[in-house]
């Protein structure tokens, strides 16, 4: 139990501090992009862009392409809280109790829907960042790909996990109550 506790704290404060970061690098992504695909700075949503079509954004383009990032960042962090939770009470011992099952479940939903957002936000931000190129040089993209997909199954595992957990927990909670 002593290495799951050990393990939990650290697993805990990195997913705090990625919890922090998102924010944090979202902001910096989009305030601080250039125009340059090999700069330090840039949202991820304009990684899969083909650097012929990327220019540097006004700042209405930066507000807009932030605005339209919030939510799928947001649920990154939603995610990452529950993960901080989960480990927080693995670090104090308590494995197999609702609030942990709780957690899984909502954490899985918040990937789960992140996979639905994302393609919206991917389309939105290709127009937000090629809006103001000539014609001919704007770009609209969807994709979905074997990644998305990947995230999917596991969203749903988690949740089957989560279920599989909290029923467990059920059982526990009579088998102490019978004499």
């Amino acid at each position: 139990m002593d290495k799951i506790k050990k393990m939990s704290i650290f697993l805990k404060y990195a997913f705090l501090l990625m919890l922090i970061a998102i924010p944090i690098f979202e902001f910096a992504g989009w305030i601080l992009f250039d125009g340059d695909p090999e700069s330090f700075f840039i949202s991820e949503f304009l990684l899969t862009f083909d650097p012929d079509y990327l220019a540097p954004l006004t700042d209405t383009q930066k507000a807009l392409g932030l605005l339209v990032s919030i939510p799928y960042a947001g649920l990154g962090m939603y995610c990452c809280w529950q993960l901080v939770k989960l480990f927080g009470l693995y670090s104090q011992g308590l494995i197999f109790t609702a609030d942990n099952s709780a957690c899984y479940r909502r954490a899985a939903w918040a990937l789960l829907i992140g996979e639905i957002v994302y393609p919206f936000t991917q389309t939105a931000v290709s127009y937000i960042a090629t809006m103001n190129n000539a014609v001919g040089d704007r770009l609209i993209c969807v994709g979905f790909d074997d990644t998305n997909i990947g995230n999917i199954v596991v969203a749903c595992v988690i949740l089957a996990i989560s279920w599989v957990m909290d029923e467990g927990r059920k059982l526990q909670d009579e088998a102490e109550l019978t004499i």
